[in-house]
């Protein structure tokens, strides 16, 4: 049975999502590990979210709706999301890659970054994550650099007259 991704819903994390927060960083698969929890980094910063220690972030996931409750499919997140351009993250389980989940995702955080007129959107990611970084390319992302922990930096710039 093939998975339809236009079938998930998109909503914001919350405090009741914790067990399946865990559930779906187990589900990573080893690249998304590697590539996006590394040293559990970003689960710890999940967690902190949830607990409600971080409110400068925001957080958003793709759920599917199982026979066994909602399961989550990939999230999403801005951090620092109060400044003129925010960091992303972003991450999906391995069920769901190759089936453009990601853009769907990133469509999120760059929409609500432009209803708040943010500047534009950075991310780093691994030099061997060839698959990200096509995808964030094909999302208008330009790869600035080699930023200062070794990985590839990027921009994706948007238009906003109150940017100065």
């Amino acid at each position: 049975m093939e998975q339809i991704v236009e079938n998930l819903r998109i909503r914001l994390l919350t405090p009741e999502d914790k067990e399946r927060v865990h559930t779906f960083f187990r589900r990573l698969g080893e690249e998304g590990t590697h590539f996006f929890n590394r040293n559990c980094g970003n689960e710890k910063v999940a967690y902190a979210f949830l607990r409600g220690e971080l409110p400068n972030h925001i957080f958003w996931a793709a759920v599917d709706d199982t026979p066994d409750g909602e399961e989550i499919a990939g999230i999403v997140f801005l951090w620092n999301k109060n400044t003129k351009i925010p960091w992303l993250g972003i991450g999906i389980t391995e069920k769901w890659k190759g089936k453009h989940l990601g853009r769907r995702l990133m469509t999120t955080a760059k929409e609500w970054a432009e209803s708040v007129h943010a500047g534009g959107i950075m991310l780093t990611t691994d030099q061997k994550n060839l698959r990200g970084q096509g995808l964030y390319e094909h999302m208008g992302y330009q790869r600035l650099g080699i930023h200062h922990d070794g990985e590839f930096l990027y921009l994706l710039a948007l238009p906003n007259e109150n940017v100065k």
